[in-house]
């Protein structure tokens, strides 16, 4: 573990003021390293907000971990998760956690004692927590290598393609029973580097082209109070201002999502650059 003064200095002076988020992507860089260094990561994929973040460069901090898990048992998640808190016990953090199987395998981790430690609390007993969601996936999955270089953590990941990941926060935005500001947040920062896997879309929403997400945006943004999703998002904003890329979503939509759309789809992407196994 690194002591919080040596964890501030791999951030810029405007990240490292928020000083609880920066703590919780220092966690979330060492349960990532944890995670694909055991016999499991094999059938890990990282996806999620906090993908877009820490692989793709996005200017939000993010609380919890999202992954894919394919062909991952419900006893394989039991002896993951303990053998991540065995190994995070290793470094001295102090931590507790619960898992439940409904839906998704999620598991609430809790870090003890280290708000108090770092001095960033007045709570005796405040603790850290940490929500880890695998969801179930079957079949063949697309997916590129990354390493992670961080603080003292270096790394191996599975995530998705950048166009995947894009089409996956469309179809959470459109499919939840209750919106969340941080899905508008992260698909407009990933339409300024690509556009959706049109594939995806269609066949988990049906949703074929530019001009169809188009509508489908709109829609939302009739149906939606953007201001109140803006409140969603505002604290993980390393720029508060940047709100507004919440709040006006639907001008983006109207005046500025084709524009993107049209200049991303003319960029040439390299096919090797997506691979379907690891060599």
């Amino acid at each position: 573990m690194l002591d919080f003064k040596e964890i501030k200095k791999y951030f810029p002076l405007n990240e490292s003021r928020l000083d609880r988020a920066v703590l919780v992507e220092y966690l979330q860089y060492k349960i990532l390293e944890i995670l694909f260094e055991s016999k499991f990561g094999e059938k890990l994929v990282f996806m999620g907000g906090t993908s877009a973040r820490i692989i793709y460069g996005n200017d939000r901090f993010s609380e919890d971990l999202d992954l894919d898990g394919y062909a991952l048992k419900k006893d394989d998640f039991g002896l993951m998760i303990k053998n991540l808190a065995l190994n995070l016990k290793r470094e001295a953090f102090e931590v507790e956690y619960r898992n439940v199987y409904k839906g998704v395998f999620r598991c609430y981790l809790k870090f003890l004692n280290l708000l108090q430690k770092f001095n960033l609390t007045d709570y005796e007993t405040e603790k850290i927590l940490i929500q880890l969601d695998i969801n179930q996936k079957k079949g063949k999955v697309k997916f590129e290598t990354r390493i992670i270089n961080k603080f003292d953590v270096f790394a191996e990941i599975r995530v998705y393609p950048i166009d995947m990941l894009l089409s996956q926060k469309i179809i959470a935005l459109l499919n939840r029973k209750r919106p969340k500001g941080r899905d508008i947040y992260d698909i407009v920062f990933l339409f300024s580097k690509t556009q959706p896997e049109w594939n995806l879309l269609k066949k988990e929403i049906g949703i074929e082209g530019k001009s169809e997400l188009k509508e489908k945006f709109e829609i939302f943004c009739e149906k939606n109070d953007l201001k109140k999703l803006a409140r969603d998002v505002e604290p993980f904003l390393i720029k508060s201002k940047k709100i507004i890329q919440v709040e006006k979503f639907r001008d983006w939509v109207k005046t500025s999502y084709s524009l993107v759309a049209a200049k991303i789809s003319s960029i040439v992407v390299n096919p090797e650059a997506i691979l379907s196994k690891p060599s």
